[in-house]
């Protein structure tokens, strides 16, 4: 409905421009692994490689409010760390 009465509504410029910038790190991923293609070795490892936390610390990420966000977030990377270093 904004779009259509409103096309150039700040709100829709916003998130026009947050499109285009997730679009341009996607292209920039997609040039990466085009560069990298034939170069990379993958593995399966017994365990979560300590490279890979950074990562899994982002996959479902949700808010939770209050104090408890905290301490759910350390007992999260506690359990990532422990499970990381075996």
């Amino acid at each position: 409905m904004l779009r259509k009465h409103e096309p150039q509504h700040v709100l829709l410029r916003s998130t026009r421009a947050e499109a285009a910038v997730g679009m341009m790190d996607v292209r920039r991923l997609a040039d990466l692994l085009v560069g990298v293609q034939g170069k990379i070795v993958h593995r399966h490892l017994d365990r979560v490689s300590p490279l890979a936390v950074p990562v899994l610390m982002e996959i479902g990420k949700k808010s939770v409010a209050g104090e408890a966000s905290e301490a759910l977030l350390e007992q999260l990377t506690a359990e990532l760390i422990a499970e990381a270093m075996g």
